[in-house]
């Protein structure tokens, strides 16, 4: 059982959910002279710097310049919290997506990158990074002028996916008249800020063995609200400050084996995610659930202080929400006494507290470090202390906030069901949802962020944040109306995450919102349901509240030549998909959303790898599942049986 002397506040657990980091109002400086930069001189542009507030180890290709030795007299709370590797920046992404009106939409814009070995990326522009007083790093982009514009910054990460592949398509949009007093945008860049706001890290494979996290660690930062860059002058710059978040959570392993009589040797971790997006940053989940979590593969426990005290970065990962009630997995030699074998021991460390003879699970939250204590051990068990505190500030959770949000109690309308406070589960037939209402000590905002949308765009909702009453000193009571999109038209409804935020404080929570959506309902379809007629048929089962069951009956022609096939059609509000065919039952799609009402046809290929050789009939010789897209959760099992044609 995993012990936190701390109290875990409320507004802590919030706070962990972290993934934006804060930034600063813009502040107008002199012209630079423009130097060996190509961009300086081009009226269409405008000088702006990125201030990173964090301390940082810039990587270039000649020497290592590192914020921590640029004012050697400052000591930071973080000195010996962060290691070296751990702020080292060796490839730096800023996306900038722009619009003509503040409210957006935004779509991409152009791409400003900077790598430790000097090299460029096609169709982005190359920058450089320089440190100021006070170890502050600071890049020095032109981005061209006439639009409201957004930074999204992208540390040590230069490979995104989308929908689980490479995303490699960035077009810029076009304006008008760019560096002129009237400009709009002609034509969209590709992404859109939404579609953009849904791309992932790559993806851990459980079953590669190098497939580990390790420095240097991707970060994240962005500016926001938009960037005012319509004015035309020359004669100005404009700086702005941020601070790059880490991505993953650190653990840091304290163990003495002459104490423990443990020598750990490797550590990894089970129920762990893939990969998650970045802004906000969130857990990526499979489009079929069972394959969500994995298991994260060994990394060596090893180190300067391994086994002999506390081993710093032991061990990295993903987030952990409660629900996937994650664990450690450490593995090593237990030996009680010299003169014994040794014999291999594994242990799963819970991420578990325990208050007052009460327990639950613990989120492990990115940019956070956990050490974990070894406080005793034999070959059966392990027992161990945890401490959590912040990456940077080293201070166990005891921080009160400046700029404190504090959500209060979520009213639901309609069908909405809300769980946890946290959780709200709604009908796509309604349109009024459910409001939050909160307190900020400073202006807030409230947006959307799309999980995942296996068909496309689907932008099914909308908020509205309202100001309401000063309820004390400095704080403000707010409510964020949450309801359906009224202009959606589609048929896809993904998960998607309500973000509430602080401007001008690191504070942000979420809200989860998911569709009631049905399980799909099957049946042969109406015109030419089967070929040859009457051969082919499909029975549907009895109905339970996520699962239905169904039987698939498909002939076997004596002539492996002829079709034999069945079109059967699929109704889902949420969209369908088929999922788990053999090789030898061939579908003319595996998706389809565009309607309610999708005809897929089934054909048999009684040349493919492993179609049943008889007896004849082969009854369940194989299953495979009918998904609603928008809740994987939400299915048809279906029992394929192959009979044979009579004989003439």
């Amino acid at each position: 059982m995993i012990k936190n002397k701390k109290q875990f506040s409320a507004w802590v657990i919030g706070l962990l959910a972290l993934s934006l980091a804060g930034c600063s109002e813009a502040e107008v400086l002199p012209a630079t002279t423009p130097g060996d930069d190509p961009l300086a001189g081009d009226p269409t542009r405008r000088e702006v710097i990125l201030g990173f507030q964090n301390k940082l180890n810039i990587k270039t290709a000649g020497a290592d310049t590192r914020a921590a030795n640029a004012h050697a007299a400052t000591t930071r709370a973080d000195d010996a919290i962060a290691t070296t590797e751990e702020n080292e920046i060796t490839s730096l992404d800023i996306y900038v997506f722009s619009s003509d009106k503040e409210e957006g939409p935004y779509t991409y814009q152009e791409r400003f990158c900077y790598r430790a070995d000097g090299s460029t990326v096609p169709n982005a522009t190359k920058i450089i990074l320089t440190v100021e007083g006070n170890n502050v790093a600071l890049a020095t982009l032109r981005p061209k002028k006439g639009l409201f514009t957004k930074f999204y910054c992208i540390a040590n990460q230069p490979k995104l996916l989308k929908a689980g592949a490479e995303y490699t398509v960035f077009t810029p949009l076009e304006q008008s008249s760019p560096g002129a007093d009237y400009n709009v945008v002609t034509k969209a860049g590709v992404p859109t800020e939404t579609d953009f706001l849904t791309f992932t890290t790559p993806l851990l494979d459980p079953a590669e063995a190098t497939d580990i996290l390790l420095t240097p660690l991707p970060m994240v930062g962005s500016y926001s609200p938009a960037l005012d860059l319509r004015d035309i002058s020359m004669g100005s710059r404009t700086r702005i400050n941020m601070t790059l978040s880490r991505i993953v959570s650190r653990f840091d392993i304290i163990n003495d084996e002459k104490l423990s009589h443990l020598t750990i040797t490797g550590v990894s971790m089970g129920h762990g995610r893939k990969g998650v997006t970045f802004f906000p940053v969130v857990p990526v989940e499979d489009v079929d659930p069972t394959k969500t979590l994995i298991t994260y593969p060994d990394r060596d426990f090893d180190g300067a202080d391994a086994n002999k005290g506390t081993q710093t970065g032991a061990f990295y990962s993903y987030p952990s929400p409660i629900a996937d009630k994650g664990y450690l997995i450490i593995k090593g030699k237990y030996a009680l006494n010299m003169t014994d074998v040794p014999q291999e021991v594994s242990y799963m460390v819970d991420f578990e507290q325990s208050v007052a003879g009460t327990g639950g699970y613990i989120e492990v939250k990115p940019n956070h470090r956990y050490t974990v204590r070894i406080t005793d051990a034999d070959p059966f068990k392990l027992d161990v202390n945890i401490t959590v505190s912040d990456w940077t500030d080293g201070g166990d959770f005891e921080y009160q906030p400046e700029n404190e949000l504090v959500i209060g109690t979520l009213a639901e309308s309609g069908a909405t069901t809300i769980a946890g406070n946290n959780e709200a589960t709604v009908s796509p037939d309604e349109t009024e949802y459910f409001s939050i209402p909160f307190t900020s000590n400073s202006e807030a905002e409230c947006s959307i962020v799309y999980t995942s949308s296996p068909g496309g765009s689907a932008e099914w909702l909308k908020t509205e944040i309202t100001k309401d009453v000063v309820t004390r000193a400095g704080s403000t009571a707010y409510t964020c109306k949450v309801s359906k999109n009224t202009e959606y038209t589609g048929n896809l409804f993904p998960k998607a995450i309500i973000v509430l935020r602080s401007k001008a404080g690191r504070e942000e929570s979420q809200i989860v919102v998911k569709a009631s959506v049905g399980v799909p309902t099957v049946a042969a379809a109406a015109s030419t349901p089967s070929e040859p007629a009457g051969a082919n048929s499909y029975v549907a089962g009895s109905e339970s509240p996520d699962v239905i069951t169904g039987v698939l009956s498909m002939q076997r022609q004596e002539n492996a030549g002829t079709t034999s096939s069945i079109k059967l059609t699929v109704t889902a509000k949420g969209g369908s998909r088929i999922s788990g065919l053999p090789a030898w039952l061939k579908a003319d799609k595996t998706v389809g959303h565009a309607t309610e009402a999708v005809e897929y046809t089934l054909t048999l290929d009684q040349n493919a790898k492993g179609f049943p050789t008889g007896p004849f009939p082969a009854d369940g010789v194989t299953t495979f599942e009918i998904q609603n897209l928008s809740d994987a959760t939400k299915k048809v099992t279906v029992t394929v049986n192959v009979t044979e044609a009579a004989a003439p």
